[in-house]
């Protein structure tokens, strides 16, 4: 009998080895395998005294009735037996006895079973390489992301200069001031959770107060939907989770607006729903699949133009 620690993959490898379907359950496996050591008990030669090995006979038939094509194996065996030389052959490890076109299948199952384990096991190798090499394409994008961002600030350090000292900033200026602002003001959860890792910040509670999950579970869902869509071409992401942090704390940070109570109440019930939605947080909330994550999302983005108020100073 099957050990009752042994694990499903256990239990599958040992069917695969006996020539055993290896589909179902554990109870399915086990019951399985105690079924063919039984077998294997009745055949053995202690149980059966002219019994010296285990046959497999085989012959191939022209489409018929079922007792015409057993006459006709019958004949074509008892044939072959006759007319036939038996070789004696060890083909992968174990010794066959037939004919030289039954030798050449002799040891198909086993050498399927091994096939079958190799694949599974360069499947595993696969799929850990494709998460390696995703995970690699995510941080590349990040850093992509923040040269883009400091590539904004500079071109806002220009104009700005052009504005404030030689009177002469034009309206390419003027809007690469507002687009350096937005960027120097606003929030960008994934780039300011790298810093946490990347450049040592331990600052973690402020980062929480701006974007109401930790860096981690920011890094966390931003590379794990990263990954999961570049094995599955429709698989959601969280690019609009992440644009909602980067609203609330784009606000909290500013001189120049305010949330009234109700928007970040709101803020912090989407955010405690989104995380209670199970392992890697809930995915299709905005595809369709509507939940109380959905709901929460739409009261707080809906709050904004009525529980934000902007002061009316211009920015720098």
């Amino acid at each position: 009998m099957p050990a009752k620690s042994a694990t499903l993959k256990d239990l599958q490898r040992q069917c695969r080895t006996a020539g055993l379907d290896a589909t179902g359950t554990k109870a399915d496996l086990s019951k399985r395998l105690d079924e063919n050591k039984r077998n294997r008990v009745l055949l053995s030669p202690e149980s059966q005294e002219d019994t010296k090995c285990d046959a497999v006979l085989v012959a191939r038939s022209e489409l018929g009735g079922d007792e015409a094509m057993k006459e006709d194996a019958k004949d074509a065996l008892q044939q072959a037996l006759k007319t036939e030389e038996l070789h004696v052959e060890d083909v992968r490890g174990e010794l066959f006895v037939g004919n030289r076109r039954g030798l050449n299948l002799a040891g198909l199952p086993k050498l399927v079973h091994e096939l079958q384990d190799e694949i599974a096991s360069q499947n595993s190798r696969i799929t850990i390489f494709e998460f390696k090499v995703a995970s690699l394409e995510e941080r590349v994008n990040s850093l992509t992301n923040s040269l883009e961002a400091y590539s904004i600030l500079r071109n806002r350090f220009i104009s700005t200069f052009k504005r404030d000292k030689l009177g002469n900033a034009t309206e390419t200026d003027r809007n690469i001031i507002a687009a350096g602002n937005a960027s120097a003001h606003g929030g960008d959860a994934v780039v300011d959770a790298s810093l946490y890792s990347n450049t040592g910040r331990r600052d973690i509670v402020a980062y929480k107060q701006l974007y109401g999950m930790s860096p981690s579970d920011v890094l966390l869902i931003s590379e794990f939907f990263a990954i999961l869509k570049n094995a599955h071409a429709n698989c959601s992401d969280h690019s609009q989770t992440i644009n909602v942090l980067n609203t609330h704390a784009g606000i909290t940070a500013s001189k120049y607006k305010t949330g009234s109570v109700k928007f970040y109440a709101l803020f912090k019930e989407f955010v405690k729903l989104f995380e209670e939605s199970g392992e890697g947080c809930e995915e299709g909330y905005l595809d369709g699949n509507v939940t109380d994550v959905t709901r929460a999302y739409w009261a707080f983005l809906n709050c904004i133009k009525d529980e934000v108020t902007m002061a009316d100073v211009a920015e720098d």
